[in-house]
């Protein structure tokens, strides 16, 4: 009888404590961006509490800095999590677009084995433009896009007149 007390006593800790265990359970997901051959790309890792961390990458996903720390905010954090569960679960597709062999990227989050279609072409799958506002609004958050280096123009490289240094016009003689 003791024995039946106590295996129930243990039972009932354990099924309420289960949901409050749960609840602190943490989720996370990683939004790499490849970069470019004139822009770095980064790595971003999100969980669903609403704490990032960003480092730059190379093409390849090596990391090419030290980490930082970021935040999103729980309330996006936990909108992207919905909806990587729901763009995963639907199998949901992109588009292939043209890209510039100099600055074209991809966008791609991993999520539990599943990895995203290439976001910066997302294609009008509903699922697929809500995932990639979310990676942008995250971006946007922890201050992380594509670093493209400032190279400064050429000698030669046309340049537009500011309308404070172009000349004022002169009439024409008649």
């Amino acid at each position: 009888m003791k024995i039946t007390i106590t295996a129930l006593g243990a039972l009932a800790f354990f099924a309420l404590a289960s949901p409050a265990l749960a609840a602190f359970t943490r989720d996370g997901a990683v939004i790499q961006n490849s970069g470019s051959t004139n822009a770095t790309g980064y790595t971003l890792k999100v969980w669903s509490d609403g704490n990032a961390s960003a480092v730059a990458s190379n093409r390849l996903g090596s990391v090419a800095g030290s980490p930082r720390r970021a935040t999103v905010g729980p309330a996006l954090a936990q909108r992207f999590m919905r909806d990587l569960k729901i763009a995963r679960d639907a199998r949901a597709t992109g588009e292939t677009c043209m890209k510039s062999a100099s600055f074209g990227y991809r966008i791609n989050v991993m999520w539990h084995g599943w990895t995203s279609p290439d976001l910066s072409c997302p294609g009008a799958d509903a699922r697929t433009v809500a995932l990639a506002n979310d990676v942008r609004a995250i971006e946007a958050a922890t201050g992380t896009a594509i670093v493209t280096p400032h190279r400064g123009l050429l000698p030669n490289e046309p340049r537009m007149l500011t309308p404070e240094s172009s000349p004022s016009p002169q009439p024409t003689p008649e």
